[in-house]
């Protein structure tokens, strides 16, 4: 064989055989890496919100206002005010079962309750003039004339042994009248009627058969 032909033959066998090699199919291995989130991108990921629903507080509890006593009328009070004094004077005298007679009673128009006794302290009050009138209209079955008087300075006292009109008289001071829950009232009244004669007390009175009547009293006393 000659040489030329031989180097066609060996050119044409190693050009078969690149073209074999290059119909052979080329796999390509592909591997998924997954790259962490950087802290900047971390920052900036919505972070998860907890829902929380507010439980509404109940509302307060009303609390039951206490109900105030009614004051009482004009009317009322000149009853009241009768009532103690002819209590006072009939029965609460100091003087045993046969009670003096004084032919004048002096009566404080200013209202006092008292230090000394164990009843609310309120403002001191003035009797009007016609408050005054139908007071003495309910007390004139009794033996005595009723003289009013500002304070117990203008009462008439013997300085020498603290008789009242020499020995004719006493001095009633009367409280402020307190309405109670129970439809009664409570009246601190005091009575002076010389150096070492005095009382005080606190009246209870209830309204009995349309008029009002000491049915009782509170609270210490003061006897001498």
């Amino acid at each position: 064989m000659k040489k030329s032909h031989f180097l066609i033959l060996l050119i044409l066998l190693f050009a078969a055989s690149g073209c074999a090699q290059a119909n052979q199919p080329v796999q390509t291995a592909v591997t998924a890496t997954h790259t962490p989130a950087s802290p900047t991108q971390a920052a900036e990921l919505p972070e998860p919100t907890a829902s929380v629903t507010a439980t509404p507080e109940p509302p307060p509890t009303a609390t039951a206002q206490r109900e105030l006593p009614e004051p009482v009328s004009d009317a009322d009070r000149a009853q009241i005010y009768a009532a103690a004094v002819r209590q006072i004077y009939t029965v609460d005298h100091t003087f045993g079962s046969d009670p003096p007679e004084f032919p004048f009673v002096y009566i404080v128009t200013t209202t006092d309750d008292g230090s000394l006794l164990d009843t609310p302290a309120t403002d001191p009050q003035e009797l009007p003039a016609e408050l005054q009138q139908v007071i003495e209209a309910l007390l004139s079955d009794l033996p005595f004339e009723v003289i009013w008087i500002a304070n117990l300075d203008e009462a008439p006292v013997d300085p020498n042994n603290g008789s009242i009109a020499d020995g004719l008289g006493i001095v009633i001071t009367l409280g402020n009248i307190l309405p109670q829950e129970d439809g009664s009232v409570h009246l601190p009244v005091f009575m002076v009627c010389g150096g070492l004669c005095a009382l005080g007390k606190t009246y209870v009175l209830d309204q009995v058969q349309g008029g009002w009547q000491v049915t009782g009293s509170i609270g210490p006393e003061i006897m001498a």
